[in-house]
């Protein structure tokens, strides 16, 4: 949690003075996200089962929290590395294998390929950045320091250092008019 918030802090740090940029990266609504997702992951490994229960209701309440206000998703089923930072939540859903230092912008999937069941979940390698919209989505590898651009989907293993762009919009003629 602390490169988590050490992320937030550093990009805060450029605008503010130390303990208002501090202020302001308690504050960030991807920040609040991250620390409910590692509080979370935290009381995955809570036992005695009843000892377990008060941490894991509480958990459950600050997800719910965190998916209505933020509209984001981090499963505690993914194992996020340290150092991760969202720019901007909504519509963001995680389930997935990232590594360290990772970066995503609003509206990202990564996850499996859904149609009711999965062929696998997708895992990131270190210092990946996914743009806003984009989806990473199937059971590939995504190399370290790639940067994945807006609106992209990615279905198959991408090699370290690449960067994926979408293709082009393509402009259609108009359709013909009903004659009816």
């Amino acid at each position: 949690m602390r490169a988590d918030f050490g992320r937030y802090y550093k990009n805060a740090r450029v605008c503010h003075g130390p303990l208002r940029a501090w202020l302001s990266a308690l504050g960030e609504f991807g920040f609040l996200a991250i620390a409910v997702y590692r509080y979370g992951r935290w009381t995955r490994q809570l036992q005695p089962w009843l000892f377990a229960l008060p941490f894991k209701l509480i958990y459950h309440l600050l997800n719910l929290g965190v998916r209505i206000a933020f509209d984001t998703d981090l499963s505690t089923n993914s194992d996020i590395g340290p150092g991760f930072h969202i720019g901007h939540t909504g519509g963001i859903h995680i389930h997935a294998r990232l590594g360290r230092g990772c970066a995503i912008a609003q509206g990202v999937t990564i996850g499996g390929r859904g149609g009711g069941r999965t062929d696998g979940y997708p895992v990131l390698g270190d210092r990946v950045y996914i743009g806003a919209g984009a989806m990473v989505i199937g059971r590939i590898e995504v190399g370290d320091d790639v940067i994945v651009g807006a609106n992209t989907v990615v279905v198959t293993d991408v090699p370290r250092g690449c960067r994926v762009v979408s293709a082009a919009a393509r402009i259609l003629p108009p359709r013909e008019p009903d004659p009816s």
